[in-house]
């Protein structure tokens, strides 16, 4: 099944429009602040979509803050992309800005095949199929997970990446570290690792793909 995953707010019947007739889709679901799906632009699809014996789903999006709709879109994302055999595009030329930005890294996160459709198809730089996981080795992406969201003693990361030895834990420290995910401090004698915001997110995306 091909599904079309869509943003969308009042006011976007003719993008929505626009992106079915570029976009091939056997399925098409709106993402959008809660109450959206009251608006006569809805209404409008939902009768177009009934008159070919489709049914429109509607995803609400409660968070207003953007990492809690980067996290909701990401969520449904990794839901719908779950069955192998399904085709999953995003178009974020529907609803607020910030919402299609959220939904844009959500694709990111995910590799979905990401499009904005405003009179024209434009195909975003989001790569097919390569997933956060796809984008670090194996024991950078240990290393983020191990640091987790609170940070980690220096001396615990050795214990939570056993079997790797100092020289090849520090080797993979320095790659992480210059690639600008992490840090370290100093505290009372104790050196403390902890992530940067950018790799906090890279935390998440890692714990996304391993659920999909």
């Amino acid at each position: 099944m091909r599904l079309l995953l869509s943003t969308f707010g009042p006011g976007d019947a003719e993008r929505i429009l626009n992106a079915m007739r570029l976009l091939p889709y056997d399925k098409l679901v709106l993402v959008g602040e809660e109450g959206a799906q009251e608006s006569p632009d809805f209404s409008r699809l939902e009768r177009l979509e009934n008159m070919s014996n489709k049914k429109i789903e509607f995803q609400p999006i409660f968070d207003s803050g953007f990492l809690g709709m980067v996290d909701s879109v990401s969520d449904m994302l990794a839901g719908y992309t779950a069955n192998r055999q399904d085709t999953v595009y995003v178009n974020i030329s529907g609803g607020a800005k910030l919402l299609g930005d959220a939904a844009l890294l959500a694709a990111f996160r995910l590799g979905v095949e990401t499009y904005h459709c405003d009179g024209r198809l434009t195909r975003l730089p989001v790569i097919k199929g390569a997933t956060a996981r796809d984008r670090f080795t194996a024991a950078q992406a240990r290393l983020i997970e191990a640091i987790g969201e609170t940070g980690i003693p220096y001396s615990g990361l050795i214990g939570a990446m056993d079997g790797m030895s100092k020289s090849s834990l520090d080797r993979v420290i320095r790659e992480v570290k210059k690639a600008g995910l992490m840090t370290s401090h100093t505290t009372e004698g104790v050196l403390r690792i902890t992530l940067t915001p950018a790799g906090v997110e890279v935390l998440h995306a890692l714990k996304l793909t391993r659920r999909v």
